[in-house]
């Protein structure tokens, strides 16, 4: 029976933890990954479906009209996308400067 040869490196991809010790809390260290325009674009659909169903389905009101149930949405994910995306940004941003400043 072969096992497979414990030597050999792989680099852990990208958002993956690695682990530098074998301690449960020291030595884990997780790569840092950037902001992603896609990532918040799927988020704001996300929104964009549970405020359709919000509104069309659980929060009925009888003066709403079929371009209310597509705007209402439509709005909520151009905002819910740009927030989404400065704050992933911010925190990148704010994650390098830390990293940066243990390194010293």
């Amino acid at each position: 029976m072969d096992l497979p040869n414990a030597d050999s490196s792989t680099t852990p991809g990208e958002g993956q933890v690695t682990s530098a010790g074998g301690g449960a809390r020291g030595g884990t260290r997780q790569t840092v990954r950037p902001p992603s325009l896609k990532r918040a674009v799927i988020q704001g659909v996300i929104l964009a479906v549970l405020y359709f169903i919000l509104i069309r389905f659980i929060w009925k009101d009888p003066g709403a009209t079929t371009a209310t149930y597509v705007i209402v949405p439509l709005v909520g994910f151009f905002m819910f996308t740009g927030v989404a995306y400065a704050v992933d940004r911010f925190t990148y941003q704010r994650r390098l400067r830390k990293l940066k400043g243990s390194s010293k």
